[in-house]
């Protein structure tokens, strides 16, 4: 029996108003027993030309719900380790109600002393006032916390948490590993002009850097914005440049400078180097 006792007090349950959703439902609480208690109206305040009765009780409701707010924005300020939502259980729900219900009861009889008219600061008063904080706590404490434990609800949250951070840790991953896959491609490209050979495909450059052929394809798309053939090209037709631009006095046939960077054709050498260089081969000799 102890330890079933152990284990529902050791449930998770939701930190309301450590979260923005929690707090809006709080505050929609206090506004709907503010409503219920202008109902009721305690205090035997039944005339509705009195203008302080409306204030008086609606004050009341505050000062009652309020306590809870002051009571978790001063200790979790002061002991921020203490209160965090993931490792919010019952068992601390409940020790920090017992400091609630003292603080709410001594507030709000003094609140009553000064403000209700014929009530009077003696204990009998004081265990009268106490059937109103049970009745508006028994109307409000299980309502809210069951809502609230459906609406946030502790295990919940911390799955979906979990979920996103292994999602974003695998995501995290994946794109290391693409940098690493388009970095060893790119060095590989640079250092051994792989690029070169007219057979420069994705199973060529597999072979030559171990990448899996489906890798090279996936991180040239995640990495450029062209396709595998524009991968290689870009290289092509860079070396092309330097080619040119190293000869330019001795003006050397276009189509064996194609054919030494690894183009097939003179129609895919010239396509090729309009696209990135928004010029003809022969444009670009003329303005070197």
């Amino acid at each position: 029996m102890l330890k079933r006792i152990c284990n529902v007090l050791n449930r998770p349950f939701p930190l309301f108003l450590a979260c923005r959703k929690g707090s809006i439902y709080y505050s929609w609480l206090i506004i709907i027993m503010m409503t219920l208690a202008n109902i009721v109206q305690p205090f035997g305040l039944h005339n509705w030309d009195e203008f302080y009765k409306s204030l008086v009780i609606n004050t009341y409701v505050g000062l009652f719900f309020g306590m809870y707010a002051l009571l978790y924005s001063t200790l979790s300020y002061f002991r921020p380790e203490y209160y965090q939502p993931d490792a919010w259980t019952i068992k601390k729900e409940c020790l920090s109600l017992l400091l609630f219900i003292p603080l709410t009861a001594c507030s709000t009889f003094l609140f009553a002393g000064f403000t209700a008219p014929g009530f009077k600061p003696d204990l009998p008063y004081f265990i009268h006032l106490q059937q109103y904080n049970i009745l508006l706590s028994g109307l409000s404490i299980p309502s809210f916390g069951f809502f609230v434990h459906a609406r946030l609800n502790p295990l919940a949250i911390a799955k979906r948490r979990k979920r996103k951070e292994q999602k974003a840790s695998l995501l995290m991953q994946e794109e290391q590993q693409a940098h690493d896959v388009f970095q060893k491609l790119h060095d590989a490209m640079e250092t051994r002009q792989l690029y070169l050979s007219p057979k420069c495909t994705k199973q060529y450059l597999s072979e030559h850097t171990g990448i899996a052929a489906h890798r090279i394809s996936g991180t040239i798309n995640t990495y450029t914005d062209g396709t595998f053939t524009d991968f290689v090209n870009k290289y092509r037709v860079e070396h092309a440049c330097r080619i040119l631009h190293d000869n330019k006095n001795k003006r050397p046939k276009l189509e064996v400078v194609g054919l030494e960077c690894g183009f097939g054709s003179k129609v895919n050498f010239y396509a090729a180097f309009r696209k990135f260089k928004g010029k003809t081969p022969k444009e670009y000799v003329a303005g070197l």
